[in-house]
């Protein structure tokens, strides 16, 4: 099992800035501190599950990840 890394995305949701460099951090932060589900966020959820499926790699969890945050408003940098 690989240990499903990615480049650090900064975000600052509600405030609070973190630091996300995983999937499972991705898919936690889409699922319990995202603002609104958006059909980005929707997507980005589904890549999370698909990269524990091995149907996807990180990188295209960071890409969708940062397209949820820029259609959500929310500052980040990578």
């Amino acid at each position: 099992m690989s240990k499903r890394t990615f480049k650090p995305v900064k975000i600052t949701v509600n405030g609070k800035t973190r630091t996300v460099y995983t999937v499972l951090q991705a898919g936690k932060t889409l699922l319990n501190d995202w603002p609104e589900q958006t059909p980005s966020a929707k997507a980005a959820e589904l890549l999370v599950l698909d990269a524990f499926n091995d149907i996807a790699d990180p990188e295209q969890v960071r890409r969708a990840f940062i397209v949820a945050a820029k259609a959500s408003g929310i500052k980040y940098t990578s």
